[in-house]
């Protein structure tokens, strides 16, 4: 297979790696439905070690670009696909554009609140009941505020919805953690997510939506009151 070796310079090596088998794939020496060498004789074409070889197949496979069968390795996603999805997550893991993030939330969730007033079965309402609940008992911890979007954008049983927004909350994540640090945070969040949730229980999709909208002025103010986040 004609693949370009690596430089050992910057970028770091498992960027390279991802440069070089993206445009081995471009070029048609790795096709969509074939199987990728072995780790062995990728590394050995490519010049690296393959703990930085499986650091690339780790990302394509949580892409869903690759399947693992065993030892084998099946390519099911094109260069075009797995480039605009690396384009996403570092769209999503960087906290300089807040105002497209910020819209990005508000229709994103705002549909998923609406989906939910619908769709939600009584086990996904006990679910996010239990995680505000959570949120009241764990004050400090931010996992509970996680495990309620995650909890409500499940409710919302559109599979393609749900794994975008959870995606982007594990990139926030970190920041949003900060928040917990600052004054009255915790009791105006507790507050939006209670609010968020009788609407979701009593099937009311307009409140729901204008309740989803509130979270995130919350949100906003903050960010706005506080810059240095």
């Amino acid at each position: 297979m004609r693949l370009q070796r690596i430089q050992n310079e910057s970028p770091k090596i498992p960027e390279l790696v991802m440069q070089a088998l993206l445009k081995a794939m471009t070029e048609g020496h790795i096709q969509v439905g074939k199987e990728l060498p072995s780790e062995r004789d990728l590394a050995e074409d490519l010049g690296v070690g393959r703990g930085s070889l499986r650091e690339c197949l780790a990302v394509l496979d949580f892409l869903g670009a690759i399947e693992s069968k065993g030892n084998r390795k099946k390519v099911v996603r094109d260069a075009y696909y797995i480039q605009r999805a690396m384009t996403f997550i570092k769209i999503c893991s960087s906290v300089d554009d807040r105002e497209t993030l910020k819209e990005f939330r508000r229709i994103n969730e705002a549909h998923i609140a609406e989906l939910a007033c619908e769709q939600a079965t009584q086990e996904d309402l006990e679910k996010i009941h239990a995680a505000v609940k959570m949120m009241a008992e764990r004050p400090w911890d931010a996992k509970a505020e996680i495990a309620f979007h995650e909890s409500l954008a499940a409710a919302s049983h559109n599979e393609v919805l749900a794994a975008t927004l959870n995606l982007f909350i594990s990139m926030i994540t970190d920041f949003r953690s900060r928040f917990y640090t600052l004054p009255d945070y915790v009791a105006r969040a507790q507050e939006s997510h209670q609010a968020i949730y009788e609407a979701v229980r009593d099937r009311d999709s307009c409140r729901a939506r204008y309740e989803i909208e509130r979270h995130l002025q919350i949100a906003q103010e903050f960010v706005d009151q506080y810059p240095e986040l």
